[in-house]
């Protein structure tokens, strides 16, 4: 049965559910009117990310997982006027539905992490610590752990600035 997210609980709700299913296969639709169409399909899960602006409002992004070196994720949509957020959880698939006043987007997240991507994210993360610390002299397995940390956190890398948005 289809739960509909209360408007106070759509932050956590999303971040939780980020931290839930990171690096998991994922397919996207997006849905205006009756049509439906995919806009991402044999990708990986990296989070939802939710924004407070003042004067504009909330916006609510989607990133997957990317094997471009230069970047730790890619957005696959940006949302604001989010209408309604609800969540359905089938046998092996677990679905989240964002509404906004013109547009819905129904993202799927299904199976088993993968642990290639999620290796290449930390390492991606783990140069650029070393690159904070000035890229010299700093001990590879601490700067890893540090990684490790900031991925499994998910809300750090935007409060740490790794991906802005």
């Amino acid at each position: 049965m289809e739960k509909k997210i209360k408007k106070t609980e759509v932050v956590n709700f999303l971040t939780e559910f980020s931290r839930h299913n990171q690096f998991k296969p994922m397919v996207v639709e997006k849905v205006i009117a009756r049509k439906k169409e995919r806009v991402a399909e044999d990708v990986y899960f990296l989070g939802f990310y939710c924004k407070t602006e003042v004067g504009s409002g909330d916006k609510i992004f989607l990133f997957k997982a990317t094997k471009n070196y230069q970047f730790i994720g890619e957005i696959v949509f940006e949302l604001d006027n989010i209408k309604d957020v609800s969540y359905l959880k089938d046998v092996e698939i677990e679905q989240v539905a964002i509404k906004s006043d013109k547009v819905k987007y129904v993202v799927k997240v299904f199976g088993r992490p993968n642990n290639e991507m999620r290796r290449e994210t930390v390492a991606k993360v783990a140069y650029f610590v070393w690159e904070r610390k000035g890229g010299i002299g700093s001990q590879e397995l601490e700067n890893w752990a540090e990684a490790e940390r900031i991925v499994q956190d998910w809300v750090r890398i935007f409060e740490d600035g790794f991906i802005k948005v």
